[in-house]
């Protein structure tokens, strides 16, 4: 018998409940029964659409598409499928690709509901062309139903999305795990905390904050019997990483869109309190800081002690890292950094070595937030648009775009629904360049530098400093971990020279002057990356300059009770 092949398509699950899987099924085994043909192989692409050609990318359809150009499959087989739309839905061109291609590979292909079938020789042989003139108007009528239906389900959903907007009604019955859903007496969704999840979730923030990572929280929730509403394994720290990312426990709704090649991507701005939040903004920016910095400085861990203070902030003047040397217990031993350039004689001369206790009384006892918060000042002016301008001009195409919509439904079937059909697409594309823009923009302002976010860590680290002092040795590993993100938080380096030890703070923008009091130039840093300038406060810790002392009257070091 010769071989066939059988291919099952539908695109929506709910489908797969009715009669569309039996139907092709029993069709194919009819055909093949009738015709001598047995069939050897089944591919199937089920709740899958074949608008957008998702089944010939990545479905059951790309598989056996791969099989037949890699000569898997035998000459003179057929490949059975209801009828063509089940193949592309695609438009008419690159349906008609994917039709060619098939035939031109020696493969036939059978459609069942007409029992046609097309092969290059029976394409070739017809003088009339009707036989490929027909299988293309089969394809133009399969993407013309199907793109009917994407604008009128475009446009429902876009109505749905609208009424969130306004009215805060919901779009969809799925909502955040740590919420419940209720009806008020007219009918609509209340939503509010469960009290439980929220903790969690609650939890998992100021864990971060502490300094927590997620693999930690996340041992940490299983071992206290925690119940995950993410996973139904128990804790993963890609579920409270997930958690940590998310917008929704601040409140927000971010709507999404099917793109045109069905890529899921954000439609409009987030609705600010559609949800309740269980968190505070703040918690969320410094929350998010704290991941942000522990990616920065991903590698290796501290030990039981948490002994070094400024893993991943201390660098030498030189560039290099500075090395954190245990020398063994005092007295003849100690704790110390050193520059690691200078350590392996590789150019750097700044051979001085930091006893790691002292740096730790600088560190601690020389912070002062009122200079750090004194650089906070109003900025230059910006470059280019705000988040705000950008959310204008988006809410205006979004706009236009569902007046051409509606329009184009309202003259369905006639020549100028095409064209207000093609407006609404480039309108579609211009508000994704747009929300691209504004994306990068807010963006670029949440990973500023924050002031508030600072302050809140330099009042903690002076609390955690100041609970260390008396602290038990089970004590000290959890606040010394703590006050060391509380540091990242604030410093971008911490930088050893020869004779000073220099905090550099990021500011979020250029300053507006680099002149300070009595137009002397402020303690500022500039550098230039690939994004461009970034400016930064020198914030001393610590400084015995000898010829600096020496005009002083002597000395053993500039440091000033400023923040215990």
């Amino acid at each position: 018998m010769k071989p066939a092949f059988s291919y099952i398509r539908f695109s929506t699950p709910e489908q797969a409940k009715g009669d569309s899987f039996r139907r092709q099924s029993e069709k194919a085994d009819e055909w093949a029964k009738d015709n001598g043909y047995q069939i050897v192989k089944r591919w199937s692409d089920l709740g899958v659409s074949g608008y957008r050609g998702k089944n010939a990318r990545t479905g059951g359809f790309a598989e056996f598409l791969k099989a037949a150009e890699e000569r898997q499959l035998p000459p003179d087989s057929v490949l059975l499928v209801e009828n063509l739309d089940r193949v592309s839905r695609e438009k008419p061109r690159m349906a008609l690709e994917r039709f060619l291609r098939v035939i031109g590979l020696g493969i036939g292909i059978v459609t069942l509901m007409d029992r046609q079938t097309y092969t290059a020789d029976s394409i070739d042989a017809d003088p009339t062309g009707m036989n490929l003139f027909g299988s293309l108007m089969v394809m133009v009528r399969a993407h013309g139903e199907s793109k009917a239906k994407a604008v009128r389900i475009s446009a429902v959903w876009s109505q749905k999305r609208e009424k969130a907007r306004v009215k805060r009604l919901a779009v969809s019955d799925r909502i955040p795990g740590w919420l419940k859903s209720t009806r008020d007496p007219t009918g609509g969704r209340v939503f509010t905390e469960n009290k439980d999840r929220a903790d969690i979730v609650r939890r998992i923030f100021d864990e971060t904050v502490q300094g927590l990572g997620r693999r930690a929280i996340a041992k940490g929730l299983n071992r206290d019997g925690k119940l995950s509403f993410l996973s139904q394994s128990g804790w993963q720290p890609s579920s409270v990483n997930k958690i940590l990312r998310s917008r929704t426990t601040v409140g927000e709704l971010q709507l999404h869109r099917r793109d045109e090649t069905g890529r899921r991507v954000p439609d409009g701005d987030p609705i600010k309190g559609y949800y309740p939040a269980v968190v505070s903004e703040e918690l969320w920016v410094k929350a998010n800081a704290a991941v942000n910095i522990r990616r920065k400085d991903s590698a290796g861990r501290p030990h039981a002690e948490a002994a070094n203070l400024i893993r991943g902030l201390a660098r030498c003047a030189c560039g290099q890292r500075m090395m954190f040397v245990n020398k063994g217990a005092p007295p003849k031993g100690g704790r110390y950094y050193r520059c690691s350039a200078a350590a392996r004689d590789a150019g750097c001369e700044n051979r001085r070595l930091w006893n790691a206790r002292d740096v730790e009384h600088y560190l601690l006892g020389q912070i002062d937030p009122a200079r750090i918060a004194a650089v906070f000042e109003p900025s230059a002016k910006r470059v280019g648009p705000s988040p705000r301008e950008y959310d204008l001009r988006i809410a205006e195409l979004t706009a236009m775009k569902n007046a051409a919509m509606d329009t184009a439904l309202r003259y369905a079937g006639k020549p100028m629904a095409g064209e207000w059909e093609s407006r609404a697409e480039s309108l579609v594309d211009e508000i994704a360049q747009v929300r691209k823009r504004r994306d990068e923009a807010v963006a670029a302002e949440r990973s500023r530098p924050h002031l508030p976010t600072m302050q809140t860590a330099l009042g903690t680290v002076g609390a955690l400093a100041a609970k260390l002092e008396g602290a038990t040795d089970e004590e000290k590993m959890p606040l010394r971990t703590a006050i060391m993100q509380q540091l990242r938080t604030v410093f971008s380096e911490i930088v050893f020279r020869p004779h000073a030890i220099v905090g550099l703070i990021e500011l979020p923008e250029k300053p507006a002057s680099l002149k300070g009091a009595f137009g002397l130039p402020k303690p500022i840093e500039v550098r230039k990356g690939e994004k461009g300038e970034s400016y930064f406060f020198r914030h001393v810790f610590f400084r015995d300059d000898p010829e600096e002392m020496a005009a002083l009257g002597g000395g053993k070091g500039v440091v000033f009770p400023r923040f215990v």
